[in-house]
């Protein structure tokens, strides 16, 4: 202990330099830094003579060390393409502290004889920094950010909008530098006109917090998007498209853009199946609005209706979408920057739904068909605020809060083999949360940072079923109805700090904190039966409170050599104080353990092109809050869940070996990796199927469960041909176990591969075109013996012909197999006609969708004992007019 208490004192006090006569600071032009300016130190201010000399490193900061005692001093700057900046001190003798002295330069105005017109290169790499030409990307279909990304070498969007680059999700979406959409970018990036950019720049090793440079290994990455200048003061779109069966898309966005405040106003509404904002309330697909905030987010247990599909959203969302959108910033000083975010979303999804089900079970079979006729509206109210202050060059500190309301009403007529039911769901969803955080930079080498976070999430649900189910054993009257409440509430408070040494090629973080998380749940179920009586019991009912407390420290270790191999190593100490609480059964179960968490990560660096990665995890995880119920919640007309509750912790041991080869200047990428995660505990179920109902309840099993995955990612950009070539494709081996109508623990293996591949070519400027393939293939195997297979195939092909430099037309195919096993396919087809006048600012268009029109799609689902067909309703062929002004 002794010799622990001697380590952080010497730490603590090696943080600081008690050096007499020391100049430091930063020269920097517009909040960047200036590189290798010459900072020149005289005696006298029209002395010629220098008296000590130096230069800026690449952030621009430089420190002297003053070779004898002076009184007063003149401090010069110099830096290419900018003005010589003098500075005066003088009574430096009474202070024996370091004097810190900051440049600001300005622009240096420089005469041109002669000004030579080059070809601009289609991408430059400087740095850490990859800047693209949309112009040698564009194809003239573009018409947001997200389209142009799509195309640019290197970056990748993902279904629900997340946006990556070479593999990695970035961190920001930056509009000049300035983040003005926080996590809730696909704002911007779906919204933002593509005829505003001016280039588009990736940026690695991207540090959110500038006050932390130099102190960590900054992983993370940003998009930026340089904006046109002179048409940003106040620019944006508007366009309108109307059709026939009454289809219509309208949509409206400016930017309004000064030295101190930036805006960005969309608001847009449709009914062919586009989505501009966020939030997605139609798949099962994580958004980014609610992946950024998953952990304090509690769930929702009664089912919302299915409108997952493999399709595009434009041949299956039915829907009739609002969604207006508020992002402001606005620097009230250097120091204070003060951001506003505002959204409404409106929608009414509908969708038909049929399934026919081959249940194949402990040598039993039977078959289930259903059909649901579904109407969702969902609404939501967000406001975020953000306010930053940097109170001096080593402290500043932030205050974000958010509210966050949502409101659906779903309702359905289904069927369930022959029985008809009707289905009602309320639900609401109130989140709030307030984040307090700062840093202070304590000197070159050193930081501390602190955050204090508070959120409180209510997610109350109603669920009317009619006619209902029978829940009363023995009791023949007919059930008019079931109502069923569910209610999850959660809150969390989170404490944290951090302190963070640079010891040359090491880096240190220091952390602790407290983590305190309250979850409870209320449901009901109730039978109101034809004779005038309501039934419900403890069955069918929860009252359960469960929490949990964490402090926790931990020690952040990394280290670099001469940029061949590094490694990093984080120990985690957490002590966990659990406890579940269920009142209607009076059980009480107490949990405290002490767990200690490694994590491990090993690169090197094989060339300057290549490296490898390799990374090993060991975690113990509390239980989730939905695994920990035990009474039957209804949770959809046909289906009840619960648990067998078990509040102990599940181990996870996660392995990765990554190579990555990276070739900046041919635009080649490539990597393959392996991974494996191995539990040795973890939540199975156990179903009971029948014609009428299924059972589903999760219990907690020490033989555990593993799987392995294997990954392949190329990407080679050929400028000459003006082609890029993508082929990605992953093979997943999964070990699982279940229980099926009172079998015994059943050993399930799975087997997945998938397989996708992207082309796009220009020829001459006059033709685009792209093509996308897909082909996966799944097998469910138990106790080693094949039970079902399922294989499909995907081809998108798209082209764009310039007819003249006025007039484009676009053609798109899409060919999909859903079951290679039969003979089912569809063919979509699109077309449009895109004519622009000379001057630009307007645009008018014909566009066709599905004009093969097809009604419905039918998809194979299977698992180890069903195989499932579906099918649902698609968006009938339509043609739009479409007309769009650029202000």
């Amino acid at each position: 202990m002794n010799n622990l208490c001697y380590f952080i004192i010497i730490i603590f006090f090696t943080s600081f330099d008690f050096k007499a006569q020391t100049i430091k600071g930063t020269v920097f032009h517009e909040n960047e830094a200036v590189p290798y300016a010459s900072v020149i130190i005289r005696k006298s201010e029209n002395s010629s003579s220098i008296h000590q000399y130096t230069k800026t490193n690449k952030e621009g900061f430089y420190q002297i060390d003053l070779k004898e005692s002076l009184d007063s001093i003149w401090v010069e700057v110099n830096a290419l393409a900018f003005e010589s900046q003098i500075k005066h001190l003088s009574s430096i003798q009474k202070n024996k502290q370091i004097i810190i002295l900051n440049f600001n330069l300005e622009n240096k105005p420089t005469e041109l004889e002669e000004v030579v017109i080059t070809k601009e290169m289609p991408i430059r790499i400087k740095n850490d920094t990859t800047t693209y030409n949309p112009e040698s990307f564009k194809d003239g279909t573009e018409r947001v950010v997200e389209d142009l990304l799509k195309k640019l070498p290197g970056i990748k969007v993902e279904e629900n909008g997340e946006i990556k680059f070479k593999g990695k999700s970035i961190k920001k979406f930056l509009l000049d530098g300035d983040d003005l959409f926080n996590s809730q970018y696909t704002t911007g990036s779906k919204n933002l006109s593509v005829d505003m950019v001016e280039k588009v720049q990736a940026i690695e090793n991207f540090n959110e917090n500038a006050m932390l440079k130099g102190l960590v290994n900054a992983e993370d990455v940003a998009i930026n998007i340089l904006l046109k200048k002179g048409k940003t003061d106040l620019s944006g779109d508007a366009f309108f498209s109307y059709g026939i069966q009454d289809r219509y898309n309208v949509s409206m966005t400016g930017l309004f853009v000064n030295k101190k405040t930036k805006g960005f106003l969309t608001t847009a509404y449709n009914n062919i199946g586009n989505n501009y904002s966020p939030y997605d309330f139609s798949s099962e697909i994580t958004s980014l609005s609610q992946k950024s905030e998953k952990e304090e987010q509690t769930k929702t247990l009664i089912g919302q209706g299915g409108f997952y599909s493999q399709l595009e959203n434009k041949y299956h969302r039915i829907n009739s979408n609002f969604n207006s959108e508020l992002n402001l910033l606005h620097k009230f000083s250097s120091k204070i920057t003060a951001k506003t975010n505002l959204g409404i979303y409106d929608d009414r999804l509908t969708r038909t739904n049929k399934s026919h089900t081959e249940y194949s079970i402990n040598e039993e079979q039977f078959v289930i068909n259903e059909i649901e006729d579904i109407i969702k509206k969902p609404r939501l109210y967000n406001a975020n605020i953000q306010l930053s202050n940097k109170v001096n060059d080593s402290f500043i500190w932030e205050y974000i809060g958010k509210a966050n309301y949502q409101e659906i009403d779903f309702d359905s007529n289904s069927l369930n083999n022959e029985v008809a039911q009707k289905n009602e769901v309320k639900t609401t969803n109130f989140f709030t949360k307030q984040d307090f955080n700062f840093t202070n930079r304590i000197n070159e080498n050193s930081a501390v940072t602190g955050v204090v976070l508070y959120s409180n999430n209510r997610a109350p649900q109603d669920f009317l079923l009619t006619p209902g189910l029978n829940i009363e054993e023995g009791n023949t009257n007919a059930v008019i109805s079931n109502n069923q409440y569910s209610r999850f509430d959660k809150e969390t408070f989170k404490t944290k700090g951090e302190y963070y040494r640079n010891f040359n090629k090491a880096k240190l973080k220091l952390m602790a904190g407290y983590l305190s998380v309250n979850n409870t749940l209320n449901s009901s179920l109730k039978a109101n039966y034809s004779d005038g009586t309501v039934y419900t019991d403890r069955l069918y009912q929860n009252r359960m409170r469960y929490k949990y407390q964490l402090p926790n420290v931990a020690l952040s270790l990394s280290y670099i050599k001469k940029q061949k191999y590094g490694f990093a190593i984080l120990f985690n100490n957490q002590y966990y104080d659990i406890a579940l609480n269920d009142e209607i059964r009076n059980l009480n179960r107490k949990e405290e353990k002490f767990v200690f968490s490694p994590i491990m990560k090993f690169q090197y660096v094989l060339n300057t092109k290549s490296n490898l990665v390799a990374t090993y995890s060991y975690n113990e995880i509390v239980p989730s809050e939905e695994h920990l119920f035990e009474g039957f919640v209804l949770t959809g007309f046909r289906s009840f869940r619960n648990n067998s509750p078990n509040i102990s912790f599940l181990n996870t041991h996660t392995y990765n070996l990554n190579y990555i080869y990276n070739d900046t200047f041919k635009v080649t990428r490539f990597s393959v990796s392996a991974n494996h995660n191995n539990r040795s505990n973890n939540y199975f179920s156990r179903n009971t199927i029948n014609l009428d109902n299924t059972f589903t309840n999760s219990f907690l099993l020490e033989a555990g469960n593993r799987d392995y995955s294997f990954n392949l990612d190329f990407e080679r950009y050929m400028h000459f041909m003006r082609t890029t070539l993508q082929i990605n494709g992953s093979y997943a081996l999964s070990f699982d176990k279940n229980i099926v109508n009172d079998s015994n623990l059943r050993d399930v293996e799975s087997r997945l591969l998938f397989i996708n591949c992207v082309l796009r070519a220009a020829f001459k400027s006059k033709f685009y075109i792209e093509n996308n393939f897909s082909y996966s293939t799944i097998d469910f195997l138990l106790d080693n013996v094949i039970q079902n297979r399922f294989s499909s195939f995907n081809d998108t092909f798209k082209m764009t012909y310039k007819i003249r430099p006025d007039l484009k037309a676009n053609l798109a195919t899409n060919f999909v197999f859903p079951d290679l096993s039969k003979n089912n396919n569809y063919l979509f087809l699109d077309f449009e006609l895109r004519y622009t006048p000379l001057n630009k600012r307007f645009q008018y268009a014909l566009i066709m969708r599905n004009l093969t029109n097809n009604k419905k799609f039918e998809t194979v689902s299977i698992s180890d004992y069903s195989k499932t067909i579906a099918s649902h309703n698609l968006l009938e062929r339509y043609i739009l007019g479409s007309a769009s002004f650029r202000f």
